[in-house]
């Protein structure tokens, strides 16, 4: 059994870098697509046997419980995204999955197949990183669910490199065009565009016509 586990901000921090373009609802309702899209990739992965949300927002739990996620509630002495994990991964153990795979809720363009293949990569005992292009990790893959501890943050992708090679792990890493953009600034969503497809985020950008809001902010 191997389980998925999306960390998810609360909606009042969601994507500040983009203000320059997105008011605050927008920024809450491009997280919540971007969710969307990462729940249903996990979902249609057979390879997948449960998937859980934690959050601190209950608006974002509740959006999860009606995907189909199980909804983890992030208890507020948490702090960050790896203590939020570890909270995620605690909750989950009771279930013994086998081993855990965590993906970022800002990879939209995440499909069923790159989770199978990222599964088919696992070994039996290890990990399988893949790095996104600013150096982080947008999605990670562990058997056991606790064979290394979570880095995620700047320079995550050789952070979890270093606690692999530490334990002697075996290490696969695979870099997988829709994970290596996470959505966090304005140029994300210019190469995000640069690759049509039919998702919750892209249909959205096109209600928003995010097309002509870039085009104003070229320099």
């Amino acid at each position: 059994m191997i389980a998925a586990l999306v960390p998810a901000k609360a909606l009042d921090q969601a994507k500040g870098r983009l203000a320059a373009i997105l008011n605050e609802n927008e920024r809450r309702g491009l997280a919540l697509a971007m969710l969307e899209d990462v729940l249903r990739a996990l979902r249609s992965a057979e390879v997948i046997e449960s998937v859980s949300v934690v959050s601190p927002d209950e608006s974002v739990l509740q959006f999860a419980r009606a995907l189909g996620a199980e909804a983890l509630e992030e208890p507020p002495s948490v702090r960050g995204i790896n203590q939020a994990l570890s909270h995620g991964l605690n909750a989950i153990a009771d279930c013994h999955p086998d081993g855990v795979l965590v993906v970022l809720a800002d990879v939209p363009g995440i499909r069923p197949s790159d989770v199978t293949a990222i599964i088919e990569a696992l070994p039996r005992e290890g990990v399988v990183i893949c790095p996104s292009a600013d150096k982080g990790t947008s999605a990670l893959a562990l058997r056991p669910i606790d064979v290394i501890p979570f880095r995620f943050g700047e320079n995550s992708f050789q952070a979890h490199k270093r606690e692999a090679a530490a334990r002697g792990l075996p290490l696969r890493v695979l870099r997988i065009a829709s994970l290596a953009n996470d959505i966090d600034e304005p140029d994300d969503l210019r190469e995000l565009l640069s690759h049509p497809t039919e998702t919750a985020t892209h249909r959205l950008l096109a209600q928003l016509d995010i097309v002509g809001r870039l085009a104003g902010t070229r320099t």
